[in-house]
């Protein structure tokens, strides 16, 4: 299992270099931090990977985390959540049917 991370600075700017990397590389599991974009500002060729389930929780400018689960790890759409104490859109968690959890979690330091 391939899983990958990484702290884009901003999805919106660095939305194509994304798109290259999983393209060369597929991950299992991908999770992105500090998106800086709520969900509906996400580029929807980001949303709309080929091979992916997705998730992304963020805020206007600040913070936020992007989660990206393979379909041949996870054949059925994972359960995607993040805790009602995120004000700040810092976590997101999938647990896959096989009973894994994973995370992609955004913490300054």
């Amino acid at each position: 299992m391939k899983i990958a991370t990484w702290n884009v600075n901003g999805i919106r700017a660095r939305h194509a270099q994304v798109l290259e990397w999983v393209e060369r590389d597929r991950p299992d599991v991908i999770c992105l931090q500090e998106i800086k974009a709520t969900p509906d500002q996400v580029p929807p060729e980001l949303c709309e990977m080929e091979g992916y389930w997705c998730y992304w929780h963020g805020g206007k400018g600040y913070s936020g985390v992007g989660l990206h689960v393979s379909k041949g790890l996870s054949p059925e759409k994972p359960d995607f959540s993040h805790p009602s104490f995120d004000f700040e859109h810092r976590i997101v968690q999938a647990d896959l049917a096989s009973g894994l959890t994973v995370s992609s979690i955004y913490v300054p330091n």
